[in-house]
């Protein structure tokens, strides 16, 4: 770990205790909550993990041959047959958090990594993905380890895994999974209506999950300011769907150059909301090239999975979404399914939204699904994925549409707009009309949906009838 993020890791701090949010945040333990509703990986035996532990970190005497170092760490990793959960607990404890990794131990950490059979690998990384803690996989392999040979093997490694249809969610946080900064139709801290939904649908895993797995995507700080991290996730987990599914997020930030700028942009649009037009988008193209760098770095150490982003209007999500869908010179880019951006509203965009190219912006009229979807609420997003069915591969389905659009009108009711009352207004009648054109693609060919959507049909028409009336 670079001992340069210390003294960034001071600067955040700092920024963030002038936001007086640091005593709100607690750490989350390894092997909570997060843990509990895991895909099954075994059950590790704390003995024989520190027992292997202090042999594996014995010295090799092999000073002058990384080639002899890496034989007898990998005999010592064969002959204590470990099992997976060994192997993640190992993992874990060979970076644990704010600790800094040595080239000893990231000799030690690509070998346990490598020792990993390719179809276990899936499961190993979604553990470490989704474990709770602000470490991630990125974390491990691109700031853990700084070796770049030692990131390239791993890397191999990591495209030994048979190739299977996946796809993974990236997604912002404030604004985009909850109004927060600079959208003041709602109120602050509200889940949008249909969102965990809307995640739930998008996402494909190979594990039959009882969870909502999605990737925060921001250009915060990770490495350096961990346990604030950490905080934000907790908070994230809180969040379940209308049949109790919890979210799960890992957190994917920036570098240490761009986090400081992140943090202190957000902080002061958080402090100054009121003027948030006023506060120069200077550092937004840097923020938003930052964060596709990041998803690069994501997408090399997932090359099974395709990707999916959603994100704001706000800020520098929009030039995200669109180095997704044109960075020719990116191969992960060809795995970006579409990409999604929540139009605030128009007071409130920022350039990178207004500087969008034309042709990469996505109507539902356009050819291609595949591009940048904008969208005013989480049912208008759904109706537009499922209109480019043909060409996004089904990413939303008849089903999903359905349930997101019952899910965001059951949840909007639930809101309470005293004091934004022409706002709860407005958005009503937008809710209404997308739930309608959401109603009419379902009801067209009703004979092709199973009884359940049908049912969910009812209900959507129940609520249009006696909730959102004109």
């Amino acid at each position: 770990m670079k001992t340069t993020k210390i003294f960034g890791g001071i600067l955040l701090l700092s920024i963030w205790c002038f936001s007086n949010e640091a005593g709100n945040v607690q750490h989350i333990e390894r092997g909570g909550k997060f843990m509990d509703q895991m895909p099954d990986y075994g059950q590790a035996d704390t003995k024989r993990v520190d027992e292997f532990l202090r042999e594996f970190k014995r010295f090799t005497f092999h000073i002058f041959s990384r080639e002899k170092r890496t034989r007898e760490l990998d005999n010592r990793i064969r002959n204590a047959r470990l099992n997976l959960a060994d192997k993640i607990e190992v993992f874990k404890r060979l970076a644990l958090p704010v600790d800094m990794t040595g080239h000893r131990d990231e000799l030690r950490m690509e070998r346990m990594l490598c020792s990993v059979a390719p179809a276990d690998l899936p499961l190993f990384k979604f553990v470490l993905e989704y474990d709770g803690d602000y470490k991630d996989m990125v974390e491990y392999v691109f700031s853990d380890i700084d070796d770049k040979e030692c990131q390239c093997r791993i890397i191999k490694h990591l495209q030994t895994v048979k190739q299977q249809t996946g796809i993974k969610v990236l997604t912002d946080v404030d604004d985009t999974m909850y109004a927060n900064l600079i959208d003041d139709r709602y109120p602050r801290k509200t889940l949008y209506p249909g969102v965990l939904k809307f995640y739930d649908s998008l996402k494909h895993e190979p594990f039959d999950l009882q969870i909502i797995p999605v990737t925060t995507l921001s250009a915060r700080p990770n490495p350096i300011a961990g346990i604030l991290e950490e905080g934000s996730l907790k908070s994230l987990a809180e969040f379940k769907d209308s049949t109790g599914r919890r979210l799960y997020p890992s957190a994917l930030s920036g570098d240490l150059g761009s986090s400081v700028i992140g943090t202190a942009e957000t902080l002061l649009r958080e402090k100054l909301d009121p003027l948030h037009d006023k506060i120069p988008h200077g550092q937004e193209d840097k923020i938003g090239r930052v964060k596709f760098e990041n998803f690069e770095k994501f997408s090399k150490v997932y090359p099974e999975y395709h990707y999916v982003f959603v994100g704001d209007s706000g800020q520098a999500d929009a030039l995200t979404a669109q180095m997704m869908v044109t960075n020719e010179s990116a191969e992960e880019a060809s795995r970006v399914v579409t990409t999604f951006i929540h139009n605030i509203d128009a007071k409130s965009v920022s350039p990178a939204f207004k500087n969008l190219r034309p042709d990469v912006v996505v109507g539902k009229t356009s050819a291609a699904g595949r591009g940048v979807i904008v969208f005013r609420n989480y049912i208008d997003a759904a109706v537009s994925a499922y209109m480019h069915s043909a060409t996004l591969e089904n990413l939303v389905t008849a089903e999903e549409l359905a349930r997101i659009t019952s899910s965001a009108l059951n949840q909007f009711q639930s809101i309470d707009f005293q004091g934004k009352e022409a706002s709860g207004k407005r958005l009503r009648e937008q809710y209404r009309q997308d739930a309608e054109e959401s109603y009419k693609l379902l009801t067209t060919r009703p004979s092709s949906l199973p009884p359940e959507t049908l049912k969910e049909l009812k209900e959507i028409r129940r609520i249009l009838d006696e909730k959102f009336l004109h």
